[in-house]
């Protein structure tokens, strides 16, 4: 065979001929279900503790289920690779033998019967099909229940595969922030999910960063390239008794952001009924009204997606509050935002609330050992100038307000002149 590709190599050139492209010609078309290596990955050290390994206490009760690269799940799903994890589940790249298509598998801990989550993809998929936000709003193909033991019960939900997400492009883009076009078209896509969500399935999000908006996959052929990564370079695992921990493998990047979905509904509620006083959103996009145990409903979609969006763009968190949830402070975060926008309004001030501990009934700040620093969004952003620059904090401004009466929908959002000429697919 060496012999062979030589020979078309001299005949067509070598500037002309990659000797890679023609060794993967010669390869065997995949064919399912797939023998994967019993051997040859490397074995990770019993002292690094690597992705749901962290999650002692969900060991401890069996909470995960066991899945081998190799499995086939109810006669009819392989399991080709592993694409990430999170605390109440693990999630694999897995082969339809029936349908012969790839499949992402979402497989939730026993502990975790997610019935809200699914029930909110089902209303995702029932909701007007012609609105242009639709195809931007993740959607959930099937479900199954996994019973091991006849005592542990686990729910698998099938999707689409995605690709990288905006978090995993940011990281490895230049300043770890995404560039001007990328935010553009991201913003504007968000925004047609949000008001999809909104408006045909009454639906808030909850948890809209990087992590949760992931790419379209486009090219179907790099499902194929990940299984056959996996055949001849296994993931790396460390195996402890009767589980196996892999290190994950992401699908490789695409060369451009495309089309990207909305993804993970695990913190989305139904937004045709109020709510006051519940916890909600993660801390770092917190909007002020959950912050101080007021009335909540669609607006808090627009100030996460406002926060998250200026934090990858500037490369900077607008409020830079430690990560660490044990270490966060609504405090610091309220002083933060009462620096950037003033005092709340009056009628945000109540008596024997939240509110009256940070605030006097005009507003004002009353926390003694936590200050307020005066800033604007003109002083923080630092790589657009002239008319582009006031453009994007106009619309940052109609996105990041205290009451969140005064905050724009989203369809009023997507007709900002900073969003216009995106391409719109």
């Amino acid at each position: 065979m060496a012999s062979i590709l030589e020979w078309l190599k001299r005949l067509f050139g070598r500037k002309l001929f990659n000797l890679e492209w023609l060794r993967s010609l010669f390869r065997r078309s995949l064919k399912f279900p797939v023998s994967f290596p019993t051997a040859g990955w490397e074995t990770i050290p019993d002292d690094e503790i690597i992705e749901e390994e962290q999650m002692e206490e969900l060991l401890q009760k069996n909470c995960y289920l066991p899945v081998e690269i190799g499995d086939i799940l109810l006669s009819r799903y392989q399991v080709v690779g592993k694409l990430g994890w999170g605390i109440t589940s693990t999630v694999w790249l897995v082969r339809d033998l029936e349908m012969n298509a790839y499949l992402a598998l979402k497989m939730f801990s026993h502990d975790m019967l997610p019935g809200e989550e699914s029930t909110y993809y089902d209303k995702i998929k029932q909701g007007n099909q012609q609105h242009l936000g639709s195809g931007r709003v993740r959607t959930k193909i099937a479900e199954f229940e996994y019973v091991r033991f006849e005592i542990f019960n686990h729910l698998g939900i099938l999707h689409e595969p995605l690709g990288e997400s905006l978090q995993d492009i940011q990281n490895r883009s230049v300043g770890e922030r995404l560039d001007k076009l990328s935010i553009q078209s991201t913003i504007y896509q968000m925004l047609l999910a949000l008001d999809y969500m909104h408006t045909e399935c009454n639906l808030i999000h909850g948890d809209i960063k990087g992590d949760n908006i992931f790419q379209e996959i486009g090219d179907k052929s790099r499902l194929d390239r990940y299984v056959q990564t996996e055949i001849e370079h296994p993931s790396a695992r460390k195996i402890d008794f009767a589980y196996t921990f892999y290190r994950s493998r992401p699908l490789e990047p695409a060369s451009q952001l495309g089309k990207i979905q909305l993804g993970d509904l695990g913190s989305a509620y139904p937004g045709d009924v109020p709510r006051n006083g519940q916890p909600f959103q993660p801390a770092l996009y917190r909007s002020p009204e959950v912050m101080l145990e007021k009335e909540w409903n669609y607006p808090v979609d627009i100030w996460n997606l406002g926060v998250w969006a200026w934090g990858a763009f500037e490369g900077s968190r607008l409020f830079p509050l430690k990560e660490d949830d044990d270490a966060y402070s609504t405090s610091a975060h309220l002083a933060y935002i009462t620096g950037l926008l003033g005092p709340p309004p009056p009628d945000f001030i109540e008596p024997d609330t939240i509110s009256a501990k940070h605030f006097d009934k005009d507003g004002n700040w009353i926390v003694e050992d936590c200050e307020v620093h005066t800033t604007s969004f003109e002083d923080l952003e630092k790589h657009l100038e002239g008319e582009d620059k006031e453009m994007f904090l106009d619309l940052m401004k109609g996105m990041i307000t205290w009451r969140p009466e005064d905050r724009k929908t989203p369809r009023e959002l997507i007709e900002h002149p900073w969003l216009q000429g995106i391409c719109q697919w």
